[in-house]
């Protein structure tokens, strides 16, 4: 689903491509959208569409390659309340998304007026005084990137529906040790078990 599959999507492609010789790949891309009409990074939003055409292509049986490559992007466990779990990023790449993503003023202001709330680009641009272009800018990215994901429908002045967001995640906590950044990820628990990914696991 949109939100933390789509999160983890360009890092889970990027894995799926390296361990594919260029042939096998060409050859993914084209099952892939003449069955579904879909890329192998949407695939990822819902995995048993991608594992049904790694079976037919590759013979795969089961998830464990899958998951072999998901253990590389991420750990995940129940917090100690067992309202969230925690997602740990181990790919570097991952974590320079979320870096750049926070770093950035006009989205680190998008993301904190959503973070737990369900509310309109509209609504958010006019409590942070984000500008209307730049605002839906970079709301349309945060949509795209994962960050932030449909919750409903809000009817405006002129009855026409409008959608409303939140973030996929509760809380994100930085800390730097020695040379590493860790990044740990609260996800409410039922976002988190309507995700296609980890329902492999």
């Amino acid at each position: 689903m949109p939100g933390i599959d789509r999160f983890l999507s360009e890092s889970l492609e990027i894995a799926i491509k390296k361990n594919l010789k260029a042939e096998a790949e060409y050859q993914m891309k084209k099952i892939m959208f003449a069955k579904y009409g879909i890329s192998i990074r949407q695939s990822i939003e819902d995995i048993e569409k991608l594992h049904q055409i790694r079976k037919e292509l590759l013979g795969e049986s089961d998830y464990s390659q899958l998951k072999k490559y998901l253990s590389k992007i991420c750990t995940f466990k129940k917090s100690d309340d067992g309202k969230y779990y925690i997602i740990t990023i181990l790919d570097d790449f991952l974590k320079r998304k979320l870096v750049d993503t926070i770093g950035d003023d006009e989205s680190r202001n998008v993301l904190t007026a959503m973070t737990d709330k369900n509310r309109t680009t509209s609504d958010v641009l006019r409590l942070r005084k984000i500008s209307t272009t730049s605002g839906y800018r970079k709301v349309n990215a945060l949509i795209r990137d994962g960050f932030l994901i449909q919750t409903k429908r809000k009817m405006v002045e002129n009855r026409r529906p409008v959608d409303q967001y939140t973030t996929f995640y509760h809380k994100i906590l930085f800390e730097v040790k020695k040379d590493d950044l860790s990044l740990e990820i609260f996800v409410n628990k039922k976002l988190f078990e309507s995700s296609s990914v980890f329902d492999i696991l």
